[in-house]
């Protein structure tokens, strides 16, 4: 709407106060790879609120996730390491994005020997985490002397595999993850029709959005079914969110990643004309187009809202472990699709030009069957 002087007044469609100019709201968080913004569908404050609570807290229950495959934020952000996470032999390492782990702590491993001594071996993530290790063992062996000079004279440099398993936790759900991903489904709304999210049969999602009044159990539940659901695509790990009325309600979708996806209730006392919207964003941006606005789908393939369950158990569970799964599975064809390309460049590149020998084609070979080794041992079900 204009104001008396012709200047363009807006609306927030959480606070319903009206505002002139606002920063980008993201209508798909950033940190998810999207770049589609409003200035126009949420006040600087609604926006510095979220910012600091609510989108937090749906970063922080997807950032394994997004660690694993190393996807980038909208503005080509990387995301964050993960800190300590614990090997299945003890080790802490920390996670780079793209699931590259570094040792984080000194690891140190004794064997007793006949005579009465120890053999130890220590494990750095590099030398700097020398004088961290020695005085660890010399809390470990008091009477020792431990030369730092000569032990870094004597370390040897290695790189390989990890022969451990990582144990990362997800944190999905709770009140603020899913007020966030609420938040996303009702930007969509705003941005594609402003008008109707300002309607009072929104007031009660409004109000859970903005300041966590309610019950969460109205407006999210959890899928109950491992099927895929049909979907527009761009990648193997999208992001969706899709809003839209039916039967007098008006509901929506957002799934995470090509697999992680939530039913969600907007409003149940809506009158107005039926609508259907979505959003599809490829979170590597390989695509072309890498995002689309205005995606074409049947908001009959999404389940309905009363088929998932209010809270997370034993029907649940399992048909999240198959959409991660299936998320491992994706990860998997393409990281051998990457390294196995890299292991070929590492080998003959340095040969550029030259003619391939039988001993570049022995190397090449065996670095990409320790690779395979390593990934079927390592890919084993524990």
């Amino acid at each position: 709407m204009n104001d008396n002087l012709g200047v363009k007044v807006n609306r927030c469609i959480y606070k319903k106060t009206p505002f002139q100019t606002a920063d980008g709201e993201h209508i798909l968080q950033n940190f998810l790879g999207a770049r589609w913004t409003s200035t126009e569908i949420s006040s600087n404050e609604a926006q510095h609120s979220f910012g600091s609570s609510i989108d937090v807290a749906l970063a922080e229950g997807l950032k394994e996730i997004r660690n694993l495959l190393g996807t980038r934020g909208g503005r080509g952000e990387t995301g964050p390491s993960l800190k300590n996470i614990m090997g299945s032999a003890g080790t802490k390492f920390t996670v780079a994005p793209g699931g590259k782990p570094d040792v984080s702590e000194p690891s140190i491993k004794t064997m007793p020997l006949p005579d009465g001594s120890h053999q130890v071996q220590v494990v750095l993530g590099n030398m700097k985490q020398l004088g961290w290790a020695v005085a660890k063992l010399k809390e470990m062996y008091p009477d020792a002397n431990f030369d730092i000079k000569e032990l870094r004279q004597n370390a040897v440099a290695q790189s390989g595999y990890v022969g451990e398993y990582l144990n990362l936790k997800s944190g999905l759900g709770g009140d603020d993850f899913f007020r966030g991903a609420l938040k996303a489904v009702f930007n969509l709304l705003g941005a594609c029709a402003p008008d109707t999210a300002l309607l009072s049969a929104f007031d009660d999602v409004r109000s859970f959005i903005l300041e966590g009044t309610g019950d969460c159990k109205n407006f999210v539940r959890w899928l109950t079914t491992s099927e895929e659901v049909s979907l527009p695509r761009i990648g193997d790990f999208d992001q969706f969110v899709g809003v839209f009325s039916r039967d007098g309600v008006v509901d929506g979708y957002i799934q995470f990643y090509g697999e992680i996806g939530y039913l969600i209730r907007l409003a149940e006392n809506f009158s107005g004309q039926d609508f259907c919207y979505g959003y599809v964003v490829d979170p590597f941006r390989e695509g072309t187009p890498a995002e689309n606005r205005n995606p074409k789908y049947s908001k009959e393939n999404i389940p309905a809202f009363e088929s998932g369950s209010a809270l997370p158990g034993e029907t649940v569970w399992p048909v999240y472990s198959t959409r991660f799964s299936r998320i491992l599975e994706r990860y998997y064809r393409r990281a051998d699709e990457q390294n196995l390309s890299r292991i070929v460049d590492d080998v003959l590149l340095p040969h550029d030009g030259k003619q391939i020998t039988k001993e570049m084609i022995t190397e090449l070979s065996g670095k990409a069957a320790e690779y395979m080794v390593h990934r079927l041992f390592m890919s084993r079900p524990r």
